[in-house]
């Protein structure tokens, strides 16, 4: 876990450097992430579907983090949740955030989901442009604050992709 926590606050630093105070980034501890994902993880309440993408030595390039159903289930709970989709900054661009979000939506397809949403700051053009190539687009009027900054956060939805029937 500690492999995780390093490449979430890698990637929380490089992707929201200008749009988050430098004082909330700099103080992003790999111990206290670590701490939170083994809380999280360990949820009973929701079902964790998580995938990691490695380099061709072992070491973590990246991981990504759904749950069935969706946090906001009160709302509604015929959607899973991307919680976490993080690549190290230094393999963006590499394919391994796509291979994970596909592979991700495959093992959806095939546990019965057919909706997915996630959460993103809208300052986040990379993320959202990420996203929208993989059918996701802003759900409009919804919208959140992310614990940690207290910023606003909008919600993305996609449909998974169904298999043809022939």
């Amino acid at each position: 876990m500690p492999n995780i926590a390093e490449v979430h606050v890698r990637s929380w630093q490089a992707a929201y450097s200008g749009v988050l105070a430098d004082e909330l980034l700099n103080s992003l501890s790999v111990a206290e992430r670590e701490g939170s994902w083994r809380a999280l993880l360990g949820n009973a309440e929701h079902h964790w579907l998580n995938l990691v993408a490695e380099d061709g030595n072992g070491g973590l390039i990246g991981f990504c983090a759904v749950t069935t159903p969706s946090r906001d289930a009160k709302k509604d709970e015929s959607l899973a949740e991307v919680g976490a989709l993080y690549v190290d900054p230094d393999r963006w661009r590499e394919g391994a955030g796509a291979a994970m979000l596909i592979a991700a939506f495959e093992k959806l397809k095939e546990r019965g989901w057919r909706e997915v949403v996630l959460w993103v700051l809208p300052e986040n053009r990379r993320a959202l442009a990420f996203y929208s190539r993989y059918g996701f687009t802003i759900e409009e009027g919804v919208e959140k604050h992310e614990e940690r900054s207290g910023r606003p956060v909008i919600r993305l939805r996609a449909s998974l992709p169904q298999a043809s029937s022939s």
